[in-house]
């Protein structure tokens, strides 16, 4: 990377950072200055029951004005930035490079308030906007899956029908290890990792001796074993068997007790997904895991091992996957051979071919769309000419129907349409502002 590419790129982090200190910080120290401290605490838990008796509050409160004012103020930077971003100070570079990004970032940072404000529930009781972050919180955890699913698929070209391992094997280390050893929650959830690692490069040094589909098979059966493993009644008294076990974990990753803040874990780990994915993909080994998608053979004419590549995709997605499965595992507070299924291999591939293969934004818009949709369906009953329709009878018929049509307007995803078509957001907003001055 060059001197001027790294100036701009500690510029970018900087500028992020600020506004994201900002937009956390402000709206937080008015619920802190203005709330009232629960009676008997000491230290910073005044500070926090004080912010808390303000931003639980039902419906719309100051924070929830705060946070729209901010959004607003950011979004015009951005719009601003795409349109005459090349007559503006350097520092507006920011936000015409990851503009949207921090923007859909800082959105998601303000939803539950927004939800609370339109349901008339508070952020941190039983109500609406409660019932809404659990649903986002596994929206975040299939997001996760489906970025480490697209690394392997969409960009270094490994296809895999066994990535639900990874996952269903960090759900099941974190909490065995916490049930039965009494492993504190961080050496539990490293060791998680750990083990996404290990069984990562068992997968890899095994499997990549095989090509093709005959590799995608292989891991199909891999994958298969641990999941027979986990059900068997032989494993009743470690795993419960096919009805898996539940376990304890701190209040404070208590999605029950806390579910305010696993929301914003979830949120979090969804970010460093992302970047860690972005980052890998932008620098010399992701170049070559392009190259390696689309010609193998010319990338091992060039030089390179593309043993070792696949490697570090399987790795890296194994890592993620397992984080993801982690995550899922404190939610429910147990596990179940349901994790391992089949279902967490498939559903990640369509999210990713529904956003876009290959695409950083895709995988994360498929699982919104598609987690989405299907509450939706769920929960719908339409009335047509006076009779109900009860949508969530045939809910998985029509989710399929949606993808079939969503595949045929989008051949190349959401995302991967977007480009291939050459559409240009810049030239669009040049195109309005020209309109308008007209």
């Amino acid at each position: 990377m060059s001197s001027t590419a790294q100036k701009f790129a500690k510029r970018g982090f900087l500028v992020v950072l600020t506004l994201l200190v900002l937009f956390v910080v402000i709206p937080y120290g008015y619920a802190a200055i203005t709330g009232t401290a629960d009676t008997g605490t000491a230290g910073f838990s005044i500070i926090n029951s004080a912010a808390k008796s303000v931003y639980c509050a039902s419906g719309r409160g100051p924070v929830t004005s705060i946070l729209v004012v901010q959004l607003g103020l950011i979004g015009f930077f951005v719009i601003l930035s795409y349109a005459i971003g090349d007559r503006l100070p350097a520092i507006f570079s920011t936000f015409k490079r990851g503009g949207w990004h921090i923007l859909a970032f800082l959105l998601l940072i303000a939803l539950p308030f927004f939800i609370a404000w339109l349901t008339d529930s508070s952020v941190c009781f039983r109500g609406k906007a409660f019932f809404w972050q659990s649903i986002f919180i596994d929206v975040f955890i299939l997001a996760i899956l489906a970025i480490s699913y697209n690394l392997m698929f969409g960009f270094a070209g490994v296809i895999s029908f066994g990535h639900a391992l990874f996952f269903g094997l960090g759900a099941y280390t974190v909490g065995l290890l916490m049930l039965h050893l009494a492993f504190p929650w961080y050496l539990a959830i490293l060791s998680a990792l750990i083990v996404g690692i290990i069984i990562a490069l068992v997968k890899g040094f095994v499997g990549l001796r095989i090509r093709g589909l005959y590799f995608a098979l292989f891991t199909l059966a891999f994958a298969e074993v641990f999941f027979i493993l986990a059900g068997n009644r032989i494993m009743v008294d470690i795993t419960g068997a096919e009805d898996g076990f539940t376990f304890a974990v701190p209040d404070w990753l208590n999605m029950t007790k806390n579910r305010f803040f696993f929301y914003y874990l979830a949120l979090a780990a969804l970010v460093v997904a992302f970047i860690v994915v972005r980052r890998l993909i932008n620098s010399p080994t992701g170049r070559v895991m392009h190259a390696m998608r689309d010609n193998e053979d010319r990338a091992q004419m060039l030089g390179y091992n593309t043993f070792y590549f696949k490697l570090i995709a399987i790795i890296t997605a194994g890592v993620l996957a397992a984080g993801a499965g982690v995550l899922r595992g404190l939610a429910l507070k147990g596990a179940s051979p349901s994790v391992l299924g089949l279902d967490f291999t498939i559903n990640p591939l369509l999210m990713v071919i529904i956003g876009g293969m290959g695409t950083f934004v895709g995988p994360i818009i498929g699982a919104f769309g598609l987690r989405l949709i299907e509450q939706f369906l769920r929960d719908s009953i339409w009335t047509v000419g006076g009779i109900e329709v009860n949508i969530g009878e045939r809910w998985a018929l029509i989710l399929g129907v949606i993808f079939i049509v969503s595949v045929m307007i989008f051949p190349h995803g959401i995302v991967g349409t977007w480009y291939s078509k050459g559409l240009n957001t810049l030239a669009g907003w040049k195109r309005l502002l020209r309109l308008s001055k007209e």
